[in-house]
């Protein structure tokens, strides 16, 4: 694996510098639809709890408002291999598909599922900022809609703490999302959050279960040092399709998993994701094939596990 460190030195991450012109549509049929939230009250109603949101995580993922995006939903394997599972009905005797989003955040994907017509009961989502659970009820209005226990929080990938809630789930999900959550973190941290989630996934389906999501990746794959919210560098990784597959393999061969993991596959596409204008909401994000001499990528990927 590469190990070129890039550093990062974002220019100024700590100010909600962008603002939101409109409600992009996705959102606003939700809003409308599913929160009876009125169309002329939303982007009030989002703005407000973006504002409040950046003053308690001043992240750019908050004050550049993605997190009114779904990206579950504009993921490739979203129709086949997310909804129809979760839509269809369950025969008798036969196992109930349970979806986890991990790293939730507002809990977007999760209403993006209910309003597709997924059912409630099979969803579940954990962070590790009860905050964020919170003013996901408060954006989507639906308190009343979905059970509050169905929000794992504190959900901390890196601890064995037995206070954690993510225990709760061991054994038991069969679709695993998680989106802008590994490229967090180093690599050696990335592989003990891939260990979590074997923990978490069932291992008696008697075929492949799966783990997908998104995250930045990198045509030149490796460490790079980058500013957090404390002001300290960390480094952190990105990978490219070849370095995603080998860090999979590298933990399912590994001494806990070699025996109880007869397969795994690892597949991901490297994007160029970028925003473009739009009549009616003003701008919609849409995936590219990546530029020529670009390095940074979005990584959309599967992980397919089949358990022994």
């Amino acid at each position: 694996m590469a190990d070129t460190a890039q550093t990062i030195l974002p220019s100024d991450p700590y100010q909600p510098h962008e603002t939101l012109k409109a409600v992009p549509k996705a959102l606003k049929e939700v809003l409308t639809s599913y929160s009876g939230i009125p169309e002329d009250e939303q982007l009030e109603h989002v703005l407000q709890l973006r504002n409040e949101a950046y003053s308690c995580f001043p992240y750019p993922c908050i004050g550049t408002f993605r997190f009114i995006e779904f990206d579950l939903s504009a993921h490739y394997a979203y129709q086949d291999h997310v909804l129809l599972p979760l839509k269809q009905p369950t025969p008798d005797g036969a196992i109930v598909p349970l979806f986890l989003d991990l790293g939730t955040c507002f809990g977007q994907d999760v209403r993006k599922l209910v309003y597709d017509g997924a059912p409630v009961a099979r969803l579940w989502a954990s962070d590790i900022e009860p905050k964020f659970i919170e003013l996901g009820f408060r954006l989507f209005n639906d308190e009343h809609k979905l059970p509050k226990d169905h929000f794992l929080c504190p959900g901390n990938l890196l601890s064995d703490s037995p206070e954690d809630k993510l225990g709760l789930l061991d054994d038991k999900v069969t679709i695993l999302h998680m989106t802008a959550v590994f490229h967090l973190f180093s690599l050696e941290d990335q592989k003990k959050v891939a260990r979590r989630c074997l923990r978490l996934l069932r291992k008696d389906t008697g075929g492949p279960v799966l783990l997908l999501g998104s995250q930045v990746g990198s045509t030149a794959p490796g460490p790079f040092q980058r500013q957090n919210a404390s002001r300290d560098y960390t480094h952190k990784y990105r990978h490219d399709e070849q370095t995603w597959k080998a860090m999979w393999q590298e933990v399912c061969e590994g001494e806990s998993w070699k025996d109880k993991v007869k397969n795994v596959e690892a597949k991901s596409r490297l994007l160029h994701r970028t925003q473009e204008k739009d009549p009616e909401s003003g701008k919609i994000t849409v995936f590219k094939e990546p530029e020529p001499g670009s390095t940074l990528v979005w990584q959309m990927f599967e992980v397919w596990v089949t358990f022994s």
